[in-house]
């Protein structure tokens, strides 16, 4: 019979990453996407993304199938909404933008791994001007490789395309700038 023990800390990291990460990113991405421009996947603020880089932040590689899995379910019900059926464009976008939402949780949280350090982080106050010039340089990862694969796809067209490309980039960088410091508190990491 299987035993959840959660004051065992790797059965509650497990149950975060497999469980608590994916529902996080497909409710807190619904919140954010009601303020989404056509055609429905950029938004001003999206903490999802900081919530995933965080979560490889923390947790590592171990974090980055919960964030594929949410972020693909909730792009499967954003494509619905959209053209209130599915059909294989929708799930090639949903695919193409949990591709690019895990590629920018990979490279973002290795990336603060390597300058700010982990599992002390923030101890300096270079650490957070670091912080704050890091973050937007790893959310043009998914803006780009995202949007690339949906112009390819017909999802957006050319001149969508750069007003898109802005929106998610700064969605993704305001969402890192909020989430980062707000989950490593209430995940009480050092």
């Amino acid at each position: 019979m299987l035993q959840l023990d959660l004051a065992n800390l790797t059965a509650r990291r497990q149950l975060l990453v497999y469980v608590a990460l994916p529902l996080a990113y497909i409710v807190t991405g619904r919140l954010g996407l009601l303020l989404a421009v056509p055609p429905g996947y950029a938004t001003p603020v999206f903490l999802p993304a900081g919530i995933a880089v965080t979560a490889t932040f923390i947790a590592g590689a171990v974090a980055l199938p919960g964030t594929f899995l949410g972020s693909f379910l909730l792009n499967l019900w954003i494509g619905y909404l959209i053209a209130s059926e599915s059909d294989l464009t929708q799930i090639a976008t949903a695919l193409i933008i949990a591709a690019g939402s895990m590629t920018q949780a990979a490279i973002g949280g290795a990336a603060l791994r390597r300058t700010i350090g982990y599992p002390a982080p923030f101890e300096k106050p270079s650490d957070i001007l670091l912080f704050f010039l890091v973050a937007p340089i790893l959310c043009l990862t998914s803006a780009t490789l995202s949007l690339g694969g949906l112009w390819a796809l017909g999802v957006v067209e050319l001149p969508e395309l750069p007003m898109n490309w802005v929106l998610w980039w700064l969605g993704d960088t305001l969402g890192v700038l909020v989430a980062l410091p707000l989950m490593i508190w209430l995940a009480d990491e050092p």
